[in-house]
């Protein structure tokens, strides 16, 4: 089945959140939507086998049409030709209109900048070109998306366009809980008087949301122009600030 929008992410769950609220947004308009997860998190908590079942849980709230996983080993991404072609195929398999994806220049480390977030965004931006050329040894019909848009944006870079995800977030936070390996792990140490992390998701979501006088959002980069036929349908929905 074709997915009009394609979201990749590093683990299971970072397409929930960095596009989980967009995702199911799409879907309520009547889009097709998926997400391919690059490995199986097994070096995270949780084993392969709880994470998917947690996957297919969030997939199930978000109303995907379809989700796979390439199993390309966590913490062990490889912007390498045969991932390219791999990300490619599933491009061309899917063929979306809007492929989805971690930015690929952050900085190196824990979070954002794990080996795996941008070396991901780094493939499926090549793969976004590779699935178009007939020549390339990827299996399916070439195909070329309209866009690529980037989420998990470092601190100062601002986004080219912010989505307002305020109805969907009910159903985004409870997709996102549904990976309780990761987030309620009793076994993962952290101090007892921080707040989850699905909290800061929530906070950065009310961050973007203020940004564009709505409650919450989301936020996306676009490193090509995009084709504006009236400028005027950018801001029609923009509330003024008081």
């Amino acid at each position: 089945m074709s997915a009009d929008f394609l979201a990749f992410g590093p683990h299971p769950d970072d397409a929930e959140i960095g596009a989980g609220g967009l995702l199911r947004k799409m879907k309520k308009r009547g889009h097709t939507t998926g997400i391919v997860d690059m490995t199986t998190g097994d070096m995270g908590w949780g084993t392969p086998e709880l994470r998917s079942e947690e996957s297919a849980n969030a997939a199930k709230i978000l109303q995907l049409d379809a989700r796979e996983n390439l199993d390309l080993g966590d913490c062990r991404i490889e912007d390498t030709f045969e991932n390219r072609c791999k990300v490619a195929a599933m491009i061309r398999k899917h063929r979306p209109q809007i492929v989805l994806s971690p930015y690929y220049m952050l900085p190196i480390g824990r979070g954002l900048g794990h080996n795996d977030h941008y070396k991901t965004g780094q493939i499926v931006a090549n793969a976004f070109n590779l699935a178009h050329l007939r020549k390339a040894p990827v299996a399916g019909e070439a195909f070329q998306a309209r866009a690529i848009f980037f989420y998990f944006l470092p601190p100062g870079l601002p986004p080219t366009f912010v989505v307002d995800i305020t109805q969907e977030f009910d159903d985004w936070m409870a997709a996102l809980d549904c990976h309780k390996s990761q987030f309620y792990n009793a076994e993962k140490p952290r101090p007892a008087q921080l707040p989850q992390v699905r909290d800061l998701f929530a906070t950065f979501a009310s961050y973007w949301g203020w940004q564009i006088g709505v409650k919450y959002a989301q936020a996306y980069l676009s490193t090509s122009p995009l084709n504006v036929g009236d400028p005027l349908m950018l801001v029609k929905d923009v509330v003024p600030r008081p």
